[in-house]
């Protein structure tokens, strides 16, 4: 299975654009990185059918244009900005990505599906919260396990590390690479820590200008050369004994040009 987007274009303001993106992502982990700006999150709200754009996307070679109950019902979507001031417990927050609306029957299937993702994400002892109460990452949590209880065929992550310590950070990443590899779902996930992309990104994707400079494994695509011209940073590449490439951040690149962030209101 794979899922193709083809010469994605998107004008946001007269500033900034998506230009003629294609991308193929498999049932992996695709990072897509990037500085702020450059079109990461613009690109995903056009793959979920949030923002109108030219251009075509596929799915296992069938075209999704006039199919957007795939996108409603395959797609699992976690946004960048998560607000939720409803009261309701995370046991039903969870319940909600299982069916429409929250009724007082649910079936022993349902409850048991609810109770297993809480206790693989470790909010078991948050069920009977208020979600509103919760802390940022916790809520954070709590709607990545909606998005995922479903099963989608496509899980995407708008800077799904937001809020997150560092022990939930890696959970949170190591939930979803076992979903990726083991159930064989397509992950896309937007993030700036380039050392966790390097380390569960099977594919990183690097956007620039609304453009991508380059696509390809960590190895492919994680340079000194890339880091310096995307980032005017210099940086240090070694690998660890996992075999992971770790960038070590150096300093700002002595020659580097203005670093400018484009403003996409």
């Amino acid at each position: 299975m794979n899922f193709k987007i083809h010469k994605i274009n998107y004008k946001h303001s007269s500033k900034f654009s998506l230009n003629n993106i294609s991308l193929t992502f498999k049932n992996n982990i695709t990072a897509i990185i990037g500085p702020n700006g450059s079109g990461k999150s613009t690109l995903i709200k056009c793959i979920v059918n949030i923002y109108k754009c030219d251009g075509e996307m596929y799915y296992d070679g069938e075209s999704l244009k006039r199919k957007k109950e795939f996108i409603k019902e395959k797609i699992g979507y976690l946004p960048q900005t998560s607000q939720n001031d409803a009261s309701i417990t995370v046991f039903e927050a969870v319940l909600l990505g299982l069916m429409n609306t929250l009724t007082l029957k649910i079936s022993k299937n349902q409850e048991q599906k609810v109770n297993d993702i809480l206790d693989t994400f470790e909010l078991q002892h948050l069920a009977k919260s208020k979600i509103n109460e919760l802390s940022g990452g916790q809520l954070q949590m709590v709607l990545l396990a909606q998005s995922i209880i479903k099963e989608p065929e496509i899980l995407i992550l708008d800077e799904p590390l937001n809020n997150l310590d560092i022990h939930r950070q890696f959970s949170l990443l190591n939930i979803v690479s076992k979903l990726a590899h083991e159930k064989k779902m397509i992950v896309i996930i937007v993030m700036h820590d380039i050392n966790l992309a390097s380390r569960y990104a099977d594919n990183i994707v690097v956007m620039k200008d609304g453009n991508v400079y380059s696509s390809g494994t960590p190895e492919e695509v994680l340079t000194k050369e890339m880091i310096r011209e995307i980032y005017k940073i210099d940086s240090e590449i070694y690998v660890n004994k996992q075999g992971k490439q770790v960038i070590e951040f150096v300093n700002i690149a002595d020659d580097a040009e203005k670093y400018e962030i484009v403003s996409q209101n």
